[in-house]
């Protein structure tokens, strides 16, 4: 894990401050987690109307969603890489952590209750 020296510019933070892209792309992460189970919903909940249009842009619904999934992840951290002047987001380890596994948990409760209450 490379980190930088706390610096009176840096905000406060728990942890060690990770590099601009590490906070960027672990925000982002988590973010993506939750951005990919609302994109499973959206499929299962409109199969007729998203999947097809979804199938025809790359042969197959599934390589579609990898690709939307992977431009948002994408897209977010590097807008988040440009925050703070182009420092990033200055996020200690332990926020990065809390967001990255947060947002995996979230995601995967959101998919799991689907499932469950839309049988």
């Amino acid at each position: 894990m490379e980190t930088r020296a706390h610096t009176e510019t840096s905000a406060p933070t728990h942890g060690p401050v990770l590099n601009k892209y590490t906070t960027s792309f672990g925000l982002s992460l988590g973010i993506t987690c939750i951005a990919n189970a609302l994109l499973v919903i959206a499929k299962e909940s409109s199969p007729a109307r998203l999947m097809p249009w979804m199938a025809r842009l790359t042969g197959h619904h599934w390589s579609t969603h990898c690709l939307i999934v992977l431009a948002v992840f994408v897209i977010l951290g590097l807008l988040f890489s440009r925050l703070n002047g182009g420092k990033g987001p200055g996020l200690g380890a332990r926020c990065v952590l809390r967001a990255v596994a947060g947002g995996v948990i979230a995601g995967s409760l959101v998919i799991a209750g689907f499932y469950l209450i839309a049988g």
